[in-house]
């Protein structure tokens, strides 16, 4: 799992479907389909149920959600820190 994985969920879940979600992320539908089809497999979850008009998020779903936004900001937080840092290692 990645973070680009876990962007890509966010973003589907907020838009309610995975064209909205490539229009809003710059890459195409297919690509945001199998990444979260990946991140389904490696978590052995169904995260969004998949509809003829978008997607819906699962119960289980509406916890990696929750867990994928904090892990998206903090990681946002991490690269605002590295980017104030006076000194380098």
């Amino acid at each position: 799992m990645d973070l680009k994985q876990l962007q890509y969920f966010v973003v589907s879940v907020e838009s309610g479907s995975f064209k909205k979600a490539a229009e809003m992320l710059y890459t195409t539908q297919p690509h945001i389909s199998k990444s979260i089809k990946n991140l389904e497999t490696e978590l052995n979850v169904q995260l969004l149920e998949r509809k003829a008009r978008g997607v819906e998020v699962t119960e289980s779903g509406k916890k990696i959600y929750e867990y994928a936004c904090n892990m998206l900001v903090d990681a946002s937080r991490m690269q605002q820190w590295k980017k104030t840092r006076k000194c380098c290692v």
